[in-house]
């Protein structure tokens, strides 16, 4: 598959999973073999495979001491 069709087929993916609602979409390649593709798909909770911000629980204020007790 040439760079341009690559391209074409990931905006797709992007946009249907978009219009769906999916929370985060992850797309992993590898180089050594061109026509390979995995996706994953997941909706909060599940969040992404790797730890960010959504799946970090918010801080609430006070918590690191900075207000008078």
């Amino acid at each position: 598959m040439d760079q341009k069709a690559m391209i074409d087929d990931l905006v797709r993916m992007l946009d249907a999973g978009a219009a769906k609602g999916v929370g985060h979409i992850n797309v992993a390649y590898d180089e050594a073999l061109p026509d390979s593709k995995e996706i994953q798909t997941l909706g909060c909770p599940d969040c992404s495979a790797a730890p960010l911000a959504c799946s970090v629980p918010t801080l609430h204020e006070g918590l690191d001491g900075t207000e008078d007790e």
